[in-house]
């Protein structure tokens, strides 16, 4: 199947950008020129999902779109601007004004590509003064930037990779010149941008598997009214899911009692699906005070997302809030929710070192990942017993029993004490060690 790649830029940028992309037979290029970066805005919201991936011409129309909210990481990119182009100018400029410029005004370059630069081609005696991009809200705090150092007499010429600085300041006389990415950097970023698109198309034609299982309380329900009770709220459930299944193109299917499978693909998987089944949990719970559990299982075959799906089951708590698991197909699993933010963790050993420390422990890998997860998110490398305890949904004791099996593997150490303004001794404080 043919790629699309959507490319936005400035007119001239544009012809730079179709004449490296003739190259590449297999992918259809769509191009979208504006005049003023606000054009981006109408240009996304009417075709953002029409292409497979976006190429912006520059830093600055892609963090336009960034910080606007108007595109993902996930979905675009841009050609940076390496030393080679800023010497290419360079060149240009020496040739044109017909002198060998000794002090440069330089934008958007980074100083590390610089440095690497001067270093590598022993050209230190070449002094520059650098402005990294800071966002296209400040450009013209780099227009009197450039003007400021002119007129003190510390830059001779000033390279920019910005559109409207070069004309700015070739208005105000001063000697400017207009770097561009290169050939080489435009062709990586297409090919990067083509192997990105296949990638995803690859992951979204993946199985997933939608479980969802009835936690009935039977202490609840009389024993000869028992069956028929089950039974209505079944149907209930059922009608639910049957608009989730047909929200994400999929087949729903009952293997139980109170268990039901809705089989779909990656790419139908949204964050809107995820929030009807969030919904879904939280309905069931305050209508009918019926407990579940969703976990949805990613696979590259049936088999292995109905394997994640009954592995996000075992590790499935009653969480104080709605939370369904995802368990991907290297069997990571993510926690979502309405209220906090995602958490992923692993179930599985890495590495020569893991397994040599956790063999002679009584705790599984997949506990210790995600109480690394825990910390990272809640910013806590140092924590005791009690963190552990509220995290894991488990009692303080069960907290002190995974804190000394984790202290006699070798994955944590004492950092320090803390004081917990009642009778006793201090509450002991924990790190992992790096």
């Amino acid at each position: 199947m043919e790629t699309k790649i959507g490319v936005i830029g400035p007119k001239d940028s544009m012809e730079r950008i179709q004449y490296v992309a003739q190259e590449f037979k297999n992918i259809e290029f769509i191009p979208f020129i504006y005049e003023k970066l606000s054009d981006i805005k109408g240009i996304l919201s009417k075709h953002r999902h029409e292409v497979d991936q976006w190429f912006f011409s520059g830093v600055l129309n892609y963090t336009y779109a960034s910080e606007n909210g108007l595109i993902t990481a996930d979905e675009a990119s841009y050609p940076p601007l390496h030393g080679a182009s800023f010497f290419g100018v360079l060149l240009e400029a020496q040739l044109t004004e017909n002198k060998v410029f000794k002090s440069v005004g330089i934008d958007t370059v980074s100083n590390e590509e610089i440095e690497k630069i001067l270093s590598f081609y022993h050209l230190e005696p070449l002094t520059y003064h650098n402005h990294p991009f800071e966002g296209y809200n400040h450009i013209e705090d780099l227009v009197n930037h450039h003007k400021t150092l002119y007129e003190q007499g510390k830059t001779e010429v000033v390279i920019t990779s910005i559109k409207n600085v070069y004309y700015e300041l070739k208005n105000l006389g001063i000697p400017v010149f207009r770097v561009t990415p290169s050939y080489l950097s435009i062709r990586l970023i297409i090919q990067y941008l083509e192997e990105r698109a296949q990638s995803n198309r690859y992951r979204n034609s993946q199985i997933a598997i939608i479980g969802c299982k009835i936690l009935f309380n039977l202490d609840k329900l009389d024993e000869v009214y028992y069956s028929f009770k089950m039974k209505h709220q079944e149907l209930d459930l059922k009608r639910y899911l049957l608009k989730v299944a047909e929200k994400t193109n999929g087949s729903l299917m009952q293997l139980g009692d109170g268990l039901f499978f809705i089989f779909t693909t990656r790419g139908e998987m949204s964050e809107a699906a995820y929030e009807d089944l969030v919904s879904l949990m939280e309905d069931l719970k305050l209508q009918a005070d019926i407990d579940s559990n969703i976990s949805i299982g990613f696979g590259e075959t049936v088999s292995q997302a109905e394997q994640n799906v009954r592995l996000g089951f075992r590790n499935s708590k009653q969480y104080p809030e709605a939370t369904i698991l995802l368990v991907d197909e290297d069997q990571s699993i993510t926690l979502k929710s309405r209220q906090t933010e995602d958490l992923s963790y692993q179930t599985r050993e890495t590495g020569i070192s893991w397994r040599e420390k956790i063999k002679g422990a009584s705790i599984s890998p997949g506990v210790v990942s995600k109480i690394l997860a825990y910390t990272s998110q809640y910013h806590r490398p140092q924590f005791t017993s009690q963190d552990l305890a509220r995290w894991l949904q488990s009692s303080e004791r069960n907290g002190r029993r995974i804190i000394t099996e984790m202290e006699k593997a070798g994955l944590i150490e004492q950092c320090g004490e803390a004081q917990s303004g009642e009778r006793g001794r201090p509450r002991k404080v924990f790190t992992f060690i790096k």
